[in-house]
């Protein structure tokens, strides 16, 4: 192989333009499950563990973590991980085979461009909230979430993030080598403190700091919605990472040591903070829980740690936007295509801080689309391709493939999307928190899942074979779809 083929194959891998065969991956069972550690310990725990306190107390807190992020995680990766992990496919680009080349662009605005430009903008106040917080330790400063300071802090955050991106993996690996293990130990101390200065029976005793009903019962279905919708947030972003992965096992499995199991002890540090120091916002306990010096160094690093965050997310967005976009948007370099969707997230920063205050509204409206997605993705793949795909059609002209539909659109797919997200607002409004006598049952996630899955399915069986619709196989071909999906991951 000649050095000019090496460099492209490289490219190829970095920046998702064409299917990766196995021996082009990067990732084993370990390799992966760090990378997606290093991405799940992130700064948002914080937030989301937080948010959680403001529901429920520690005891209950710890149940809806735990119960909400496997849900969450596990749909949002059978989904998105195993298809992409068996055939190395760019997240966005397999989705043409249930939305159509169109449809899925349609998507990628919806639930990566909308969901990261506002996860950068809330991560970089973050970030500024950090360093105001520095500032008053070290200093007569007085803190002012809307100052100065933080919206240049955070606006500084997005750029120091598009170089990074700019850059390449390469420096992203740097990134995440030094911030994920430092993180772990700066949760260890957090810990720590706060057993010293409380009982875990004093903890567990703990009230939530601002229930918004008398019923217990809401209450925690709201704290496990939450942190179901923190489990569906990967959803945007996990299929790329494990197309590096060398088989569809090893796509799926890392997900629940990583994704689950880092992100869950984040939140549940958050958590118990909030709940001993009597407030959700991160920037804020940080200041109190070990002193002058433990909070400077704590909100020092956890400023820096968002940046990690950041750049993570913001990679895997344009990753998907290389693929998905026109001819003209494909042919700018790398770097202007990393500004350009920068500027979005700065404007906000800018012009609407108060996002950072009701970020967990934000969070969860978010889910009633991935959620949908989840179940629609889960049916076509599962239940109606039973794990085969025909790369061909995937990467052809649009109107060559029998994945175009109806002029790029799957209206079968987006029908059980706004399905899906309709049965979502009616159980559970995140604007408001409204709810139905259903939701505290059966929550908001899992119905919106369930009914675009099924939807999706029945619809598609009825009407593709009649419309000549997504070269879905007949009834009397391959195996029993129970039997696909074990073999599937046995057999990789």
């Amino acid at each position: 192989m000649t050095k000019h083929e090496q460099i492209n194959h490289s490219l190829e891998a970095e920046r998702g333009d064409t299917p990766l065969l196995p021996s082009e991956r990067m990732w084993g069972f370990w390799e992966f499950s760090y990378a997606n550690s290093a991405l799940a310990i992130a700064t948002w725990a914080f937030l989301i563990g937080g948010a959680t306190a403001l529901f429920v107390g520690p005891r209950e807190g710890i149940a809806a973590i735990i119960i909400g992020n496997i849900l969450g995680v596990l749909l949002a990766t059978f989904s998105t991980c195993a298809p992409c992990g068996k055939y190395g496919t760019e997240q966005f680009t397999f989705l043409r085979s249930m939305f159509g080349a169109n449809g899925s662009r349609l998507v990628y605005v919806l639930a990566v461009v909308l969901l990261t430009m506002g996860w950068l903008a809330v991560l970089g106040l973050m970030f500024g909230r950090s360093i105001d917080g520095l500032g008053s330790l070290v200093s007569d400063h007085q803190t002012d979430p809307g100052g100065a300071l933080v919206l240049a802090a955070g606006t500084f955050a997005i750029l120091l993030t598009a170089f990074v991106v700019a850059k390449g993996p390469t420096s992203i690996k740097v990134f995440n080598t030094i911030v994920a293990p430092a993180l772990v130990v700066i949760m260890g101390v957090m810990l720590y403190l706060i057993l010293g200065q409380h009982s875990f029976a004093e903890l567990m005793a703990l009230p939530a700091l601002d229930a918004p009903f008398d019923s217990k019962r809401v209450n925690f279905m709201i704290a496990v919605e939450v942190n179901m919708a923190a489990g569906f947030s990967w959803w945007p972003y996990i299929g790329n990472l494990a197309r590096l992965s060398k088989n569809q096992r090893t796509a799926f499995w890392p997900n629940i040591i990583g994704i689950f199991g880092a992100a869950a002890l984040g939140e549940v540090v958050g958590l118990l903070a909030a709940a001993a120091l009597g407030n959700s916002d991160p920037t804020v306990w940080m200041t109190h829980i070990g002193g002058l010096v433990f909070g400077v160094i704590a909100l020092g690093f956890v400023a820096f740690a968002n940046v990690t965050s950041m750049i993570n997310i913001l990679y895997t967005a344009i990753v998907g936007l290389r693929q998905l976009a026109g001819a003209g948007l494909r042919a700018l370099k790398w770097e202007l295509l990393v500004v350009a969707f920068c500027i979005v997230p700065v404007l906000i920063v800018l012009l609407g801080p108060g996002i950072y205050d009701g970020f967990f509204i934000f969070l969860v409206w978010t889910s009633a689309l991935n959620s949908a997605l989840a179940g629609i993705g889960i049916a076509d793949y599962f239940f109606l391709r039973r794990q085969h795909l025909n790369l061909r059609y995937l990467y052809v002209n649009d109107r060559q493939s029998a994945y175009h539909f109806w002029k790029g659109f799957n209206p079968v797919a987006l029908v059980a999307l706004v399905a899906g997200f309709a049965i979502y607002v009616v159980l559970f409004n995140p604007q408001t928190l409204a709810n139905t006598e259903l939701f505290a049952f059966i929550s908001a996630s899992i119905p919106s899942c369930a009914l675009a899955g099924l939807l999706h399915y029945g619809l598609t069986r009825v009407l593709a074979p009649r419309l000549g619709w997504g070269a879905y196989p007949k009834d009397d071909e391959g195996r029993g779809v129970i039997d696909s999906i074990v073999r599937g991951f046995s057999n990789d």
